[in-house]
């Protein structure tokens, strides 16, 4: 039994369809995850739960690769589409045209028809995770691109990658009309998460953990694991305890080491996910010219608060953005109770962060509206 049988069958449902409908139709898909998306799981359960007779799923690590060059991947694919490795060297420094049409062979055979031999697909989809480092060398965009078209509609390709692929290239237009952005897990895939992981480690968490920690990472697929392990080390499962363990920390800085751009963000559903924001760099201080602050010692809704300040300088931060920016996940909150709960918070973030809080420098009420964030 592989690791694959575990997964539910109908794991990332909404995604799998869409993948397998477009290139059961014979069309290319571009899978766009951030990092900790779950791209390369989503890839594996396609090639090992999802292939039939008809239509084969092919997972191309890239991080095999041999060498980063054409010659390497097209070595990497027939291993692939084989299922049974190259003996070692096997066509090292032989020309990138001889491994093409040595691989283009292989697929041929793959695509033939089925007849007496059942086990070989009609149709196959070569699954690429870690493909951005090819995806922007254009080497490989030709060659790829004629293999494609010599199996027109038999075969087709499914990318995966941290960022959209390089725009006008001979590679990308195959792509353009089924692009998929990799966001946070269903709940029902999210609760599975859970319940696996507290199982393998021997605990047992109630539906109200459960939730708690689902909540709190949004279900996105590395959040989530690493609030699993915060709380299996005995950490509160509330947003300000699990965002100052390791664990948590360590996925956050990963997460923007990469850089993503706000539009990203928005299309991965990942808008104000209260543990990455309150672990953003504060990079919009210096873009802003405004003071700088140790943050050290904020809980993580005092930093949401602050980011959200250093974002909207001068202009008045009205209350109830101000709720959206850092209760985002509180769907039902009475009004009074809010403005008693962001008055609260306001005051601890001027202890923190004002001179004399008596006396604001930066963060002013302005009556009956909320408050305007200065420079000092």
């Amino acid at each position: 039994m592989s690791i694959w049988d575990s997964y539910p069958p109908d794991y990332r449902a909404a995604e799998v369809r869409a993948i397998t409908v477009a290139t059961r139709a014979g069309e290319c898909v571009s899978v766009v995850g951030l990092s900790g998306a779950g791209k390369s799981n989503l890839l594996g359960f396609l090639a090992n739960r999802q292939s039939m007779a008809e239509h084969a799923f092919a997972h191309v690590d890239c991080n095999r690769l041999q060498r980063p060059e054409p010659a390497a991947l097209f070595r990497l694919i027939r291993r692939t589409l084989a299922d049974s490795p190259l003996p070692p060297g096997e066509g090292l420094g032989v020309r990138v045209s001889d491994e093409l049409d040595a691989l283009d062979a292989a697929i041929e055979r793959r695509l033939k028809d089925a007849g007496s031999s059942l086990s070989l697909a009609l149709d196959v989809s070569l699954l690429f995770s870690r493909f951005d480092d090819l995806a922007r060398d254009p080497a490989f965009s030709g060659n790829l691109r004629a293999l494609r078209d010599a199996h027109k509609y038999r075969l087709t390709f499914v990318t995966a990658t941290r960022h959209l692929l390089p725009p006008h290239t001979e590679l990308s237009e195959l792509f353009y009309a089924h692009t998929l952005w990799l966001g946070p897990l269903s709940e029902s895939d999210a609760r599975w998460n859970v319940a696996r992981y507290a199982e393998r480690k021997g605990l047992k968490w109630d539906d109200a953990i459960c939730q708690s920690l689902i909540s709190a990472s949004r279900g996105y697929p590395s959040l989530l694991r690493a609030v699993c392990e915060a709380h299996a080390d005995g950490v509160s499962p509330d947003v300000d305890s699990l965002s100052a363990h390791p664990a948590v920390r360590a996925r956050v800085e990963e997460f923007w080491a990469d850089n993503p751009a706000e539009d990203e963000m928005r299309r991965s559903g990942l808008e104000n996910l209260p543990l990455l924001v309150a672990g953003r760099p504060l990079k919009a201080a210096k873009r802003f010219d405004a003071p700088t602050f140790d943050t050290s010692h904020l809980t993580a809704k005092e930093n949401l608060l602050l980011k959200h300040f250093i974002a909207h300088p001068d202009g008045v931060c009205e209350k109830d953005d101000l709720i959206r920016a850092v209760w985002p996940e509180d769907k039902v909150f009475e009004r009074g109770v809010r403005d008693d709960s962001l008055a609260q918070l306001v005051r601890r973030l001027r202890e923190k962060i004002e001179p004399d809080p008596a006396s604001p420098r930066y963060i002013h009420t302005v009556p009956g509206r909320g408050y305007r964030f200065t420079k000092g």
